[in-house]
């Protein structure tokens, strides 16, 4: 392909459409019209000889071809954009969008002050969250799908991306005010034949909790599984389940009626970090957005 023939504008579209997943925001995003963006999408696909995105009922979806250029044009946008003006993110005129794997728990956490702060400062950049789950983060990230994971030390980043510690998470044993176990001190046997509730985004019921009961040789019965926290105590309150959970998020259901005990198993702190590819760690944008999150997690 002679790259002179080619209108390098055309990649802006790409990546608007490739970051939004719809033609209408990336319109938005780029200044433009749907009907300049659906034209340019047209000799796009003329030139990589590919439909480039599907459509469907929320938008559109990149085929193969556009997910293997995705990362590339995204890179090269941001040498360009970095290289002209190093400093040329302005978070208050911006209208760009930062997509954010992240448990529901640990974005109850970090996106009220993330909002808090966005709204004073960046009023128009829009977050949108990915739950953690079965989905391969990593791959994600490689594919420019998403800008950041923000998940546990379990998570191993290869040598493609860069992390930064957030916060660090104790757990606890949350169950009802009148359960048998609620007045006694509770040791690794009657936590192992206990019922358990375990709140999990893929549906196994099995985490890092039964790894720790297997090295001693126990197993617990997880008796249900939930994919998120808002009705954990209601569970909790009309049953003998025990929940085990971030020592954060326990401390706000204690207008719950329900009661929080030690955890009765030796386990280090949860290390939450935040991970970005190293292509975009130039990037001011990326720069600015990670910047807010480091600093709202150092006032946890």
């Amino acid at each position: 392909m002679n790259i002179a023939l080619v209108d390098l504008n055309l990649l802006v579209v790409f990546d608007a459409v490739m970051r939004e997943k719809n033609v209408t925001r990336a319109a938005k995003r780029i200044g433009m019209t749907q009907p300049a963006v659906s034209n340019a999408l047209n000799r796009l696909r003329h030139l990589a000889k590919d439909d480039l995105f599907v459509r469907t009922a929320e938008g559109v979806v990149p085929t193969a071809r556009a997910i293997s250029l995705g990362p590339p044009i995204r890179q090269a946008i941001n040498l360009v954009e970095t290289a002209f003006d190093p400093s040329s993110f302005d978070p208050i005129n911006s209208h760009d969008a930062f997509n954010i794997a992240i448990s529901n728990y640990t974005a109850s956490i970090i996106f009220p002050a993330l909002a808090k702060v966005l709204e004073k400062k960046a009023p128009n950049i829009n977050i949108r969250s990915k739950q953690l789950g079965d989905v391969d983060l990593l791959k994600e990230l490689e594919s420019a799908n998403i800008d950041f994971i923000i998940a546990g030390q379990q998570l191993i980043e290869g040598n493609n991306f860069i992390s930064t510690p957030l916060y660090n998470e104790d757990f606890v044993c949350v169950l009802r005010q009148d359960h048998p176990l609620a007045n006694k001190k509770i040791n690794v046997k009657d936590f192992s034949q206990a019922k358990h509730l375990m709140v999990t985004t893929t549906g196994k019921a099995f985490g890092f909790i039964d790894y720790l009961l297997d090295f001693k040789g126990l197993k617990r019965r997880v008796a249900m599984t939930i994919n998120q926290f808002l009705v954990a105590p209601s569970i909790i309150r009309n049953s003998d389940m025990i929940l085990t959970v971030s020592k954060r998020v326990a401390e706000r259901f204690k207008l719950e009626r329900v009661k929080i005990k030690p955890l009765p198993l030796i386990t280090e702190p949860l290390k939450l970090k935040i991970i970005w590819h190293k292509r975009a760690d130039s990037n001011p944008g990326n720069i600015w957005i990670r910047k807010q999150i480091i600093n709202i997690c150092k006032k946890i």
